[in-house]
């Protein structure tokens, strides 16, 4: 039963029908001018057959009364006439807080799907990387109207959009050791030409045949356009032949790209080089685990989480499945290839805290912050908080409310001043930190929640709290 459906705040651009949820629940409402053509699609089977083969997520019609239709409308008015449900995904997250290997398996995946749904006679309309959404450690495809029946001699019509939001920011972290993810965060569009011409080498582009095709080629196609606005340019037509060859060669060319971002990691290691030894670091994944098996936390956010030792240890606690954000690239990259072989359900997130995702888009709805999608059921911050107030000037009681304001219960770890990392931090800089103390630590957790165990290491002076509020 759904009960009391509302509108997904970014579903809005495509009349044909609409995504609700009820909390729980995630439904697609289907318009009245679309249910014919989108039922005669479900009936073919394309959507299980896609689905079997973990390319597009799953889709159920439910039967519901028709005081539940009733009460529903797209964003222009549209009346509704069925609804379908997909399972929920934990966590909706964005092309440019992936990592290369994420954007690059999300290309892969898209163009996998592409040439699927193309042996059985359908093509995607659209290839916009916010599509593709990580369910259980891989990418799949979540927009079931991009999929319509193939037409003889139909142009692929989301190749310029693939190239903008998979293409250029692989190609511009593969050739020119340049993170992409800034970039793209500035447009939701994705990354221009004329931008990604800007940063690749010239060498590279006209030694491949592949960027010559897809990049050179297309820039100027694309500018050729632009200057015969009287006199539109027909597409060239494209043999069912020629259409999978396009596919299935951008698809062979990204393969075979790799980053060669430049900036060393500071923190891939981070795990075996602290001030923790062995038997500290069991305890600590004790008290990790006991407050999972405690709470049974349905999602963790696990902030600054590194390579994910501790999001793990939450799984293996009791939580169903975990966000592990940070800002180093080569710790994600690492976490991201282990539980992507492992199908354990973490998803790594490339985010700067301090500056982390904001709202983006239309009435700055579309696309949401951090703090709008960060309601989760528990949170873990585990050599975190130093980073934030000693590293980045923040007032420490705003930093522990802000990580309680994300969940109900958690685990927050105190470092000391004179522990190693925390004086390498002071070592270059005053000490103006007077509220970094273990006292008001304590004293704003209290305040805003219950500490409801607490466990302290005499060997390096470092505090584990876990708390819940009130």
């Amino acid at each position: 039963m759904i009960s009391s459906p509302i509108r997904d705040p970014g579903s809005f651009r495509d009349p044909s029908a609409y995504v609700f949820h009820d909390g729980s629940r995630i439904v697609r409402a289907i318009c009245e001018s679309s249910i014919n053509e989108f039922q005669s699609n479900f009936d073919s089977g394309i959507y299980e057959y896609l689905a079997a083969r973990g390319l597009m997520i799953d889709c159920q019609r439910i039967e519901v009364d028709n005081r539940t239709i009733g009460g529903l409308e797209g964003a222009r008015g549209e009346k509704i006439a069925a609804l379908f449900e997909h399972p929920k995904i934990p966590f909706i997250s964005y092309p440019y807080e992936w990592v290369f290997s994420q954007l690059k398996d999300a290309a892969l995946a898209h163009l996998d799907l592409q040439l699927a749904a193309f042996e059985q006679g359908f093509v995607l309309n659209d290839a916009t990387a916010f599509n593709m959404q990580f369910l259980h450690g891989r990418p799949v495809h979540i927009d079931h109207m991009s999929l319509s029946r193939y037409r003889e001699g139909q142009v692929w019509a989301g190749y310029n959009q693939f190239c903008r939001q998979f293409l250029l920011p692989l190609l511009i972290e593969a050739w020119s050791g340049v993170s992409f993810q800034s970039i793209y965060r500035g447009s939701l569009d994705g990354i221009s030409f004329d931008d990604a011409l800007g940063i690749l080498p010239r060498h590279r582009m006209f030694s491949s045949p592949s960027a010559m095709i897809h990049v050179y080629l297309h820039a100027k196609a694309i500018r050729n356009s632009a200057r015969s606005q009287e006199k539109p340019i027909n597409p060239t037509k494209l043999s069912p032949k020629n259409y999978q060859a396009l596919l299935q060669q951008l698809r062979d060319f990204i393969s075979g790209l790799q980053s060669s971002r430049r900036r060393a990691s500071l923190w891939d290691k981070y795990d075996g080089s602290n001030t923790y030894t062995e038997s500290m670091r069991s305890e600590k994944v004790a008290v990790v685990k006991d407050w999972a098996s405690r709470f049974k936390p349905p999602m963790v956010i696990d902030i600054c989480g590194n390579t994910g030792d501790y999001s793990n240890t939450a799984l293996e606690g009791g939580a169903s499945s975990v966000v592990l954000i940070d800002n180093d690239a080569a710790s994600l990259e690492k976490a991201y290839r282990v539980y992507r072989n492992s199908d354990k359900p973490v998803l790594p997130l490339l985010m700067n805290v301090l500056d982390p995702s904001p709202n983006m888009g239309w009435r700055q709805i579309e696309r949401q912050g951090l703090a709008s999608r960060a309601a989760a059921d528990g949170v873990i911050a585990l050599a975190a908080i130093h980073h934030l107030v000693i590293g980045g000037n923040l007032p420490m009681a705003d930093v522990l409310r802000w990580i309680m304001e994300m969940a109900p219960t958690g685990v927050i770890e105190f470092v000391p001043k004179q522990d190693p990392m925390v004086a390498g931090l002071l070592s270059a800089r005053e000490d103006i930190f007077s509220d970094y103390t273990e006292d008001l630590f304590r004293k704003t957790i209290s305040q805003n929640g219950e500490i409801v165990s607490e466990h302290f290491f005499e060997e390096n002076g470092r505090l584990l709290v876990a708390y819940k509020t009130r």
